[in-house]
């Protein structure tokens, strides 16, 4: 199964977040609620996509569901001390990674309209993308 794709989910909102916090003053309000709409649309389409690829296609080897794991070296102290950075996809993380980006896109929807005409409405999109960047990366 290619998990490179899984990578993405997290770091779409990541980069939401750096852009937006960037371009704070920059950027007009409304277009910035778009921004972080549709990163967090890309997200969840991610999620959603991972999820068919885990239950439908790949994921089931006579009739149990495996445990997929793909890791990268992150941090090199010694050649015994290292840390990893990685993914591991089973039917509850899967389940929980469509949950959390489904929420946090509901969340981003309802924002636009409840933050309307607040002087830090770009600034709480950068904030909000940057939980929504977390809760994806503990799932």
């Amino acid at each position: 199964m290619n998990l490179s794709y899984i990578f993405l989910i997290p770091l779409i909102p990541l980069a939401v977040f750096l852009l937006l916090g960037f371009l704070n003053k920059k950027i007009k309000p409304a277009v910035s609620g778009y921004i972080g709409v549709m990163g967090l649309s890309a997200s969840s389409l991610l999620s959603f996509y991972a999820a068919y690829q885990y239950f439908f296609v790949h994921g089931k080897v006579d009739g149990v569901y495996q445990t997929f794991v793909e890791k990268i070296l992150w941090l090199n102290f010694t050649e015994t001390l290292h840390i990893d950075l990685g993914i591991l996809i089973d039917p509850i993380s899967v389940m929980m990674l469509v949950v959390v980006s489904t929420v946090s896109l509901m969340v981003h929807i309802y924002s636009r309209g409840y933050m309307k005409g607040d002087d830090g409405y770009t600034r709480f999109f950068a904030y909000l993308s940057l939980f929504s960047f977390s809760m994806c990366g503990l799932v």
